[in-house]
């Protein structure tokens, strides 16, 4: 595994051998950073190679250029990103997952224009965990979130002008940040304890912008071509963060092949790893 920055821009981490047929980019969710210590076995029965980028403004990644859509920036960070670790494209089949916000770029990616990222030909299938919906082309989305998801990313954040309800979740959790022991409880408390306020406050990394955001595509009419390759969505039912739009991705992703609703709560899906990807992985082999 190494953790790599190209061109000073886009950080990641990487695991399994570079020559792989098969290849397989997770992106994470807010505030989080690209990791492949932990390669899910079905996955490492591929022999995939399993890459983990950090999302734009989020660790060592750098900031984006907002006269640029998001997804064409992210498109564009995906290209350079595979053409610097597999110059030669020789690879046959590539898988996109996410969990909570990092659902988000694995469905811009999953729906991206082939002119603009020409690896999607090679997509196999996308794994969604507690995922989020494209709120522009979700009506009535905001009857579907939790309270705490209404305030972060619904309707007042169109409103309201200067990012002023992120700003204030900025000054509430910088306080609680000002020390090491002060961030082990607020952590424990909003992750471990409750799991519900966990990915809530983001102010730099205009998350709300980015969800309400063109993401290139409609899923509800995505070509055949696009819209060949399984989608596998997952959701947990105590989960007090996302996934509140699982039915809607369910219904609106024509090669959606179900729901699959797990107990527990927000990170639920983490302990069955093996059994989504090998899900996923068979209905891609049956597509």
């Amino acid at each position: 595994m190494t953790n790599e920055l190209i061109h000073g821009r886009i950080a990641y981490a990487h695991n399994g051998p570079p020559t792989s047929r098969t290849v397989i980019i997770f992106f994470v969710g807010i505030m989080g950073l690209g990791t492949a210590a932990n390669v899910s076995e079905p996955c490492r029965e591929l022999q995939a190679h399993w890459i983990a980028p950090t999302l734009p403004g989020m660790g060592r990644s750098g900031t984006r250029d907002c006269s640029v859509p998001y997804y064409v920036n992210l498109a564009n960070d995906i290209n350079v990103l595979l053409n610097h670790l597999s110059p030669t494209g020789d690879f046959d089949a590539l898988y996109f997952s996410g969990g909570s916000y990092g659902t988000v770029p694995a469905q811009m990616l999953y729906g991206a224009p082939y002119d603009l990222f020409p690896s999607g030909r090679k997509i196999a299938g996308m794994l969604l965990l507690n995922g989020l919906s494209p709120l522009r082309h979700h009506a009535g989305y905001a009857t579907t979130l939790r309270w705490n998801n209404w305030v972060s990313i619904g309707p007042p954040t169109r409103i309201i002008p200067f990012r002023l309800l992120q700003r204030l979740f900025k000054a509430v959790i910088g306080y609680k940040l000002r020390s090491v022991e002060g961030a082990k409880q607020f952590l424990k408390a909003t992750v471990f304890d409750k799991m519900d306020d966990g990915e809530k406050q983001l102010d730099e990394h205009t998350v709300s912008d980015t969800i309400h955001s063109d993401w290139g595509f409609d899923p509800r009419t995505l070509d055949e071509e696009h819209s060949t390759k399984p989608v596998l969505v997952v959701g947990s039912k105590n989960d007090h963060i996302g996934g509140s739009t699982n039915d809607w991705l369910v219904a609106n992703y024509k090669s959606a092949i179900k729901l699959k609703l797990l107990p527990g709560g927000h990170i639920s899906s983490l302990f069955i790893m093996d059994e989504l990807w090998r899900d996923l992985i068979e209905a891609a082999r049956s597509a």
